[in-house]
């Protein structure tokens, strides 16, 4: 539990500083490797509203950073279980 605030703050960090390639994969690690890592979808937020264009439809919201980390981190969850059931 100790690793996730220092987690939140190094992608917050990384989404301010570092080009997308550096910080999309440490969000996708981090909801990856720390359990339920639901600020993964408020970080998406940030990247929405940080770099994202504006909304010109309903349908563009499935292509934002927020829906993307959510729909990752649902998709996430079964993957995980899975995999510790084998370790």
């Amino acid at each position: 539990m100790k690793y996730r605030p220092l987690a939140t703050v190094f992608i917050i960090i990384a989404i301010i500083i570092f080009p997308y390639w550096i910080y999309i994969p440490a969000l996708i690690a981090a909801m990856a490797v720390l359990p339920l890592y639901w600020e993964g979808i408020f970080l998406g937020f940030l990247i929405d509203a940080l770099y994202g264009g504006k909304l010109n439809s309903a349908s563009s919201f499935f292509f934002s950073a927020s829906f993307l980390s959510l729909a990752g981190l649902l998709l996430l969850i079964p993957i995980r279980a899975r995999l510790r059931s084998h370790v």
